[in-house]
């Protein structure tokens, strides 16, 4: 029997706790026999259970106590220690992720009494490196069968070709099930849809933001399809055992479809596009890598042709904590800020600029760059709201641009109200950070931007709205005059 018995009592043990915040209770000993403990520690860590290998790891630790104990007595030490910033408390059906403070006496020549009381944690930032983590699992998923063709290739190939008949047709017929794998799966539904390629307007987003993407394909000839379907999921991915014995678990936890395109039929040479959009669910879990615990969410786009190999890609998406508070501050400071300019100003900082097509009025900025707007509009990207506020604060005011290309001369005509008579429309990304933008080029620069290549466009321009089917800042460019 233990020589005392340790219990933990939480100030709020209902309290949600970001990180940092400090998690203070008391630890109560009762001791049965006279003890010497050459250690009281309380520590806050994480632990995961469930389907998977065990990960976890401590956040702090304090001694409270060393000495001796008398026996048949009650003692109680009060304790404050920080709760950890990830990951975040989650309850799944394969995995589980707990926040505990715990409590050891270290008593010599003896087992060690132990305990925990577990605690909730919000986590409001993500660790740093803890996106690439989850990329990087993401894609092993995909590597084991490559990794045993390659070895097998180098070390067992030449081996089993010195054997004799036997081996060389062993390893003949390897060779044959890999290639008809890569020629069924990759090359034949590639060679009947041309080049199709699916593509995420932003990948990394938080709980209830909108998910933007399109797939497109130019085919080489008529193609009829079942449907083109567009997956929305979250899946635990929790791995247990080790070597021969490690299993993989799966469990769905999320799943939305959307069916783009049904029994349609692609012409040849012609470009199709499908647009779509996800809106993630307010309470989506983070996703997570520990270790051999992972929650991964991503997008999944398949082709169903019919009497042929169907294609499929898989886009990983990132759902990480958003800024909340702050991003609502930064939005009410900028559009504060405008207002403010523009007031001072007053009428005379009304200005008209040289548009290609027509005239523009627009207002001044004072001192506010387009970095200051890029930078706010990033910040609350996650929140529809905040940004049609940013924008509306912003819009009409004319700025230096940069720009980074991503497709130029997408659409022209009069699809956009904001598309000049006989101009285009170009998708664009700020260079850092990388906010989705849309620029209105007058009919004038479109060799300028026919032959601007990987460079950086700089010029002028005016912020028009914002483009929420697509996520995207739209900005009228205004010509050299």
């Amino acid at each position: 029997m233990a020589a005392c018995d340790l219990s933990i009592e939480l100030d709020e043990p209902d309290r949600v706790y970001l990180g940092g915040d400090k998690v203070e209770g008391t630890v109560h000993v009762t001791v049965d026999s006279a003890v010497k403990c050459s250690g009281l520690v309380l520590s806050t860590v994480w632990k995961t259970h469930g389907r998977g290998n065990v990960a976890g790891d401590q956040v702090q630790d304090t001694t409270v106590f060393s000495g001796h104990w008398a026996g048949g007595m009650k003692y109680e030490y009060r304790f404050s220690l920080p709760a950890g910033d990830w990951p975040q408390t989650y309850h799944g059906e394969f995995l589980s992720i707990d926040h505990y403070v715990e409590a050891k006496a270290k008593i010599p020549w003896a087992f060690d009494p132990k305990t925990a009381t577990p605690f909730r944690v919000h986590a409001t930032q993500l660790p740093s490196g803890h996106e690439s983590e989850v990329s990087e699992h993401h894609k092993k998923s995909r590597i084991p069968a490559f990794i045993v063709v390659v070895l097998v290739a180098i070390f067992v190939g030449p081996q089993m070709l010195r054997a004799g008949w036997v081996g060389a047709t062993f390893f003949l017929l390897v060779v044959a099930v890999v290639f008809g794998y890569w020629f069924i799966r990759k090359f034949l539904p590639r060679y009947l849809l041309g080049t199709p390629y699916a593509y995420l307007d932003e990948n990394t987003l938080a709980p209830g933001g909108e998910l933007v993407g399109e797939f497109a394909t130019t085919t080489r000839k008529t193609v009829a399809l079942n449907a083109i379907t567009v997956i929305l999921r979250g899946t635990e991915v929790c791995i247990s055992g080790s070597g021969s014995n490690k299993t993989t678990h799966r469990n769905v936890i999320f799943e939305n479809s959307q069916t783009l395109q049904s029994q349609a039929t692609l012409q040849a040479g012609n470009e199709s596009r499908c647009s779509f959009v996800f809106r993630l669910p307010e309470d989506a879990a983070y996703s997570i890598s520990l270790n051999e615990n992972s929650l991964i969410w991503t997008v999944d786009v398949e082709v169903d042709i019919p009497r042929w190999p169907d294609w499929s890609k898989s886009l990983p998406i990132f759902v990480v904590p958003s800024d909340g508070q702050a991003a609502r501050s930064g939005g009410e400071r900028l559009e504060a800020d405008v207002v403010s300019s523009a007031n001072q100003s007053g009428q005379d900082a009304q200005n008209t600029a040289g548009f290609v097509g027509g005239d523009v009025s627009v207002k001044s900025a004072g001192q506010l760059t387009f970095a200051e707007t890029v930078a706010q509009l990033w910040a609350v990207r996650g929140d529809r709201e905040q940004v049609e506020m940013v924008v509306e604060a912003v819009k009409g005011i004319s700025f230096n641009i940069e720009a980074d290309v991503e497709r130029r001369l997408l659409y022209a005509g009069d699809e956009d109200p904001h598309v000049f008579k006989d101009g285009y429309a170009v998708w664009a990304r700020y260079p850092d950070p990388r906010l989705p933008m849309v620029l209105y080029v007058p009919h004038v620069l479109g060799d300028e931007f026919e032959q601007l290549g990987k460079r950086i466009w700089k010029g002028k321009g005016a912020v028009v709205g914002w483009d929420s089917l697509h996520s995207r800042l739209q900005i009228k460019l205004e010509a050299a005059l």
